[in-house]
């Protein structure tokens, strides 16, 4: 009886782990691991504490926090290279035509402004770089955006 509730619930988890990865944003699947690790983490050192092997942990934690800091040191660095680096092809941005504009924005034909700013917004809450976008694809979208509405 208690393998067929602890089932169910294993089952509901799962289900609604799926439904969150569906719906999340990256800035709110990364938040959920890092509660998630932390949570681990402190059951593993009450657990250890409980059972009288805590020093030998604490130990292997000294051991490998020079490797952690070195990997963490590693991926900033990355970050900042990566966002210093010129954007790819800037003499794009500076040829913006009306056609380009269309497509960049995914319309067709002449679309009212009401529809233009709408197709705007929509996939700048997509490549925005507070979302983890792209700071290129940022100004081609406004530049897209500005080209149509005449500005």
């Amino acid at each position: 009886m208690h393998f067929i509730i602890l089932g169910i619930g294993f089952l509901i988890g799962v289900i609604g782990l799926y439904r969150f990865f569906l719906n999340a944003s990256i800035k709110q699947i990364s938040a959920m691991f890092m509660v998630a690790g932390f949570v681990v983490l402190c059951v593993a050192l009450f657990y250890l504490a409980v059972t009288g092997r805590l020093p030998a942990a604490v130990g292997l934690l000294a051991a490998l926090w020079p490797i952690a800091l070195s990997w963490y040191h590693n991926k900033n660095k990355h970050k900042e290279e990566t966002a210093q680096t010129p954007p790819p092809n800037e003499a794009a941005l500076a040829e913006m035509t009306k056609t380009k504009a269309l497509d960049v924005l995914g319309l067709s034909g002449t679309p009212p402004e009401d529809e233009i700013r709408s197709a705007h917004k929509r996939l700048m809450k997509k490549v925005h770089p507070d979302q983890e976008g792209s700071a290129w694809m940022a100004k081609k979208l406004n530049q897209a955006r500005d080209v149509l509405l005449d500005k």
